[in-house]
């Protein structure tokens, strides 16, 4: 009899209490681990934003090698319901060809940028190390949102003022007010295209 009861003890499993004290452990574990990797999820939200517009960039200036036409850039921001929309705006200028009118200029792409990413210079920051300029959150040409004529990449690559057609260099700068770790930077170097990514950290810029 005594075997038996022993046997019985052995089979009746966990109590409730010892349950809720191991569910207890494994939901106090869940929250350090969600709270450790916090940071790196919102980093990785910044560095999607930046990515998007280095790519854009690239792609605007691969259309232009490839299709032989001016492609414009522009970085417009647009009032909407739910705040400022920060968008990235390619448009093949087919006026350059046929300057005497009569053409048309299609818009190739209109792409918002990953919130909460925004063009936004962040305060203590110095220029990016190619030293573009950063009076402002997108400057090209040494101005505040580029020539008044715009800036367009032509068929070899280069990115250049539309007015003079001469290579200009130019940054975007990103990031969130109030969230240092959101801080990125997109440079263009005018005579080549090359298209290059910045991160900051403590005040400092490090090559993506």
């Amino acid at each position: 009899m005594r075997s038996g009861n022993r046997d019985g003890s052995r089979e009746r499993g966990f109590s409730m209490l010892e349950l809720s004290v191991v569910l207890g452990i494994i939901i106090i574990i869940f929250g350090i681990a969600i709270g450790a990797f916090q940071p790196a999820i919102q980093s990785a939200k910044y560095d999607a934003g930046m990515r998007q517009v280095l790519d854009l960039l690239r792609q605007a200036r691969e259309y232009s090698l490839a299709n032989r036409r001016y492609v414009q850039v522009t970085f417009p921001v647009v009032a909407s319901a739910d705040g400022p929309q920060y968008e990235v705006v390619i448009t093949e200028l087919n006026t350059f060809l046929t300057p005497n009118g009569g053409a048309v200029n299609p818009v190739l792409s209109t792409t918002p940028i990953q919130f909460p990413e925004q063009f936004y210079v962040y305060p203590g920051y110095v220029d990016t190390p190619d030293g573009y300029g950063n009076s402002g959150a997108i400057v090209f040409g040494g101005t505040v949102g580029g020539p008044a004529a715009g800036m367009v990449f032509q068929s070899d690559g280069e990115l250049v003022s539309a007015a003079t057609l001469q290579p200009i260099n130019g940054t975007v700068f990103l990031g969130v007010p109030g969230n240092p770790q959101s801080v990125r930077a997109i440079t263009v170097l005018g005579s080549t295209g090359r298209v290059r990514g910045w991160k900051g950290a403590d005040a400092r810029w490090f090559q993506f």
